[in-house]
């Protein structure tokens, strides 16, 4: 495995009564205010946030076979932007395909580095090259033969910035190579909608993650337009822990409309295989090609 490294700016944990306590939703709001001074809140994808997210997703296999079946028999090397702790890159590895991990939270990167470190691991890493940078900001002087935004990782994404990471990627592709994403969709955006009147809905998943107890709170805003992800890490002898992440549900029609401008044909939109969601949204597979 090769790594090259960027510069990136140390993660951001917020204290109580910052905006980004305020803007919490529901049950997420209200236990930050019981849980009171001693809480420590911090995104989802910082130190704090990335060993817990890779233990909550880790085991999540949902919509690997659609991925590798979008990419087999593709000769060449993959982009893989936001690849994380290789909940996606092992499988893609382990396929045969030679990976270029794009991340920008360092504490991810380093639990893949180790999931390669065992014996059996080291053959794959022969084929990672791993990148800690912005997605946003791609330079990275090669072109591939196909490139993945996957686990709905799109949805994290400013609305506004979307168009720029999408002709970014296009510049690293080369003409016909397949852009694949797995995407939240909104239930309605069959026709390129949200519904209308509907009310905020909410999922509250509790599990023991080692000797602490994790609270997933998924919180779906009325006009399905983003939905938040906020995690509660409660353990004896240790301050509580609040991960917040908000996702945003572009519709098919918007995503459509974005990667074409920026030098995309659609292929395809299909919910993945035995994908099930709890909170309205579709889990869908997208394929685009470059032009």
């Amino acid at each position: 495995m090769t790594t090259a490294l960027a510069p990136t700016p140390a993660p951001a944990v917020d204290e109580p009564g910052t905006d980004a306590l305020a803007d919490l939703p529901g049950t997420a709001r209200r236990l930050a205010a019981e849980l009171g001074p001693d809480l420590i809140v911090a995104d989802m994808y910082s130190d704090h946030g990335g060993p817990v997210y890779h233990a909550l997703s880790a085991a999540d296999t949902v919509e690997i076979p659609d991925l590798l079946a979008a990419f087999r028999g593709l000769r060449g090397p993959l982009l893989e932007l936001a690849c994380g702790s290789g909940r996606l890159t092992i499988p893609l590895l382990a396929a045969g395909h030679r990976v270029t991990g794009i991340d920008n939270s360092r504490s991810l990167l380093d639990v893949l580095s180790g999931r390669l470190l065992a014996p059996q691991g080291a053959r794959l890493a022969e084929r990672l090259t791993v990148v800690e940078a912005d997605m946003r900001d791609l330079a990275l002087g090669k072109v591939f033969a196909g490139a993945l935004l996957g686990t709905t990782t799109v949805g994290l994404l400013d609305p506004a910035l979307r168009p720029e990471v999408f002709r970014s990627v296009r510049r690293h592709l080369a003409p016909g190579a397949p852009f694949v994403l797995t995407v939240h969709l909104p239930e309605e955006s069959g026709a390129g909608t949200r519904a209308l009147g509907a009310e905020p809905a909410e999922t509250v998943r509790t599990s023991e993650l080692g000797d602490a107890q994790c609270t997933v709170i998924s919180h779906l805003v009325a006009d399905r337009s983003r939905r938040y992800v906020t995690v509660l890490r409660t353990a004896a002898g240790r301050p509580p822990v609040l991960l917040t992440s908000v996702v945003h549900l572009p519709t098919a029609d918007e995503l459509a409309a974005e990667l074409a401008d920026a030098g995309f044909e659609a292929e395809t939109t299909r919910p993945v295989r035995a994908a099930a969601t709890e909170d309205g949204s579709v889990h869908s597979l997208i394929i685009a090609r470059s032009i």
